[in-house]
């Protein structure tokens, strides 16, 4: 029998998965997320399992000689350069589903946290004002408008939610086609990026962070944000232009934000949105996945899908084409992922 595989992990999870891991071959915590110390403890590992820091390059790939799959905890695979990993044979599998309630349930915490004014009545309550009860007025969610950008599970996930439990009028766009199932479960209709706007009194934005996306809710796009809407961002940081958000706040063109993820994470000391209560900005640290439920479905899927490929098995969730890494592993001489142990 050959050497049990190393597996090389930047992140502790749920036990269930570390368990599998630890059963299928010798796991390794990293001593640190620095670049140098990664290209050192890279060399030897057969996988590497990530979270959401660090940046897994070509620089570091090109240290893990041996390294054929890459698993990522979680939804989002920005941080990881997947043409790279292809052209070295690499598999790169996620956990697409893990999250979606979690998530989906975060959303509404939060439109209906802005819609109540939670952040400056616990500040009031706080500080001893209790009668400025009577000043901060908030407003009901149900029967309102909401404008889900990127249709994908969790945006389903959610306008499933709005319909069936608000009454909620579901719009949505998005670059591809959606099933109309889909459609059907969120009584959603699919309109373009600019009539979702204006017509939205909520926008969640659930879409991934790639060129088309950074920036996207920016000036511009907040210039034709229906006057008093509220916007929300549980997806990546990157995807809205801080800046103009807190425009908008401050010229009183949105009613309220909430976010769970920054431009830049974690966000500095100094970050112009945090602590603005009187803005009506409801902000947590990334922090929508941090279920008991969550967590162990992405440490399961993770595990499951990382040990399956150390195994010769197909991958459940990949992010590039098995295909395409097997085609290349052949031609760069490297053992077929299908070998097994």
């Amino acid at each position: 029998m050959a050497d049990r595989p190393i597996i090389l992990s930047l992140t502790t999870m749920h036990e269930s998965g570390m368990n599998r891991l630890r059963e299928a071959g010798e796991l390794r915590m990293a001593s640190s997320l620095d670049p140098a110390v990664l290209h050192r403890e890279i060399v030897d590992a057969d996988a590497l399992v990530i979270r959401t820091a660090g940046t897994i390059d070509a620089a570091l790939m090109d240290c893990g000689k041996k390294l054929r799959v890459i698993g990522r905890h979680g939804v989002g695979y920005d941080q990881v350069d997947i043409p790279a990993a292809t052209e070295r044979g690499i598999l790169v599998v996620y956990t697409p589903g893990a999250n979606t309630q979690g998530v989906a349930e975060h959303v509404f915490a939060m439109m209906i946290g802005v819609s109540k004014h939670f952040p400056g009545q616990m500040k009031a309550l706080i500080e001893g004002r209790y009668n400025d009860r009577t000043k901060l007025v908030g407003r009901d969610i149900a029967g309102k408008t909401l404008g889900i950008v990127g249709f994908g599970r969790i945006g389903k996930r959610v306008g499933a939610i709005a319909h069936a439990g608000f009454g909620m009028k579901v719009l949505y766009s998005d670059v591809i086609d959606i099933p109309r199932e889909a459609e059907e479960r969120a009584n959603a209709r699919r309109v373009g990026f600019d009539e979702l706007l204006a017509a939205s009194d909520f926008v969640t934005l659930h879409v991934p962070l790639d060129a088309s996306t950074r920036g996207m809710i920016g000036r511009e796009a907040l210039a034709k944000i229906k006057p008093g809407a509220v916007l929300i961002n549980t997806c990546r940081g990157p995807v809205t232009d801080e800046a103009a958000v807190l425009e908008a706040l401050e010229s009183k063109r949105l009613f309220g934000y909430g976010a769970d993820v920054y431009t830049i994470e974690p966000p500095p000391s100094d970050h112009p949105l945090i602590g603005r209560a009187d803005l009506n900005i409801m902000l947590t640290p990334h922090s929508a996945a941090q279920s008991t439920e969550s967590l162990r479905n992405m440490a399961d899927e993770v595990s499951t899908d990382v040990v399956g490929v150390l195994q010769g098995k197909p991958p459940i969730n990949p992010v590039n084409d098995p295909a395409e890494v097997a085609a290349i592993r052949a031609k760069l001489g490297k053992p077929p992922l299908d070998r097994g142990f």
